[in-house]
């Protein structure tokens, strides 16, 4: 199977903030990325083998720009993008809406109010 049959592809857009080394001066760019997001459901007549593929994939973006352009009108220059890395994994929302424990909330064996065991005996 390919990884392909695992995750819907979408291109999609996202503002950034970068730095010229040329000028020194700061724009927001808008880089190009390619989103993977895994499917739902496994695909059919899967094998033991790609059926673990499919538990451990990941949604994840990978950067299809490497340069942009300066907006600075005077510099103009293309210059490589250095500080974005070139594949970044998404944090599944699926997981967190169906796992309450998710997030800054305390596990309930932790949050338990345990029987008055010290009680004074005056």
């Amino acid at each position: 199977m390919r990884e392909s049959d695992f995750f819907n592809e979408t291109d999609v857009k996202k503002e950034t903030n970068l730095n010229c080394p040329f000028c020194r001066q700061t724009f927001c760019y808008r880089v190009r990325w390619r989103q993977r997001l895994k499917k739902e459901h496994l695909p059919r007549m899967i094998s033991p083998e790609n059926h673990q593929r499919f538990v451990k994939a990941r949604s994840y973006l990978i950067r299809l720009d490497d340069t942009v352009r300066c907006r600075n009108s005077h510099c103009a220059k293309q210059f490589e993008i250095a500080s974005l890395q070139t594949v970044t994994f998404l944090y599944s929302e699926t997981a967190a809406s169906t796992n309450p424990q998710k997030g800054n909330q305390l596990p309930e064996r932790m949050t338990k109010k345990e029987k008055d065991s010290f009680k004074s005996s005056v």
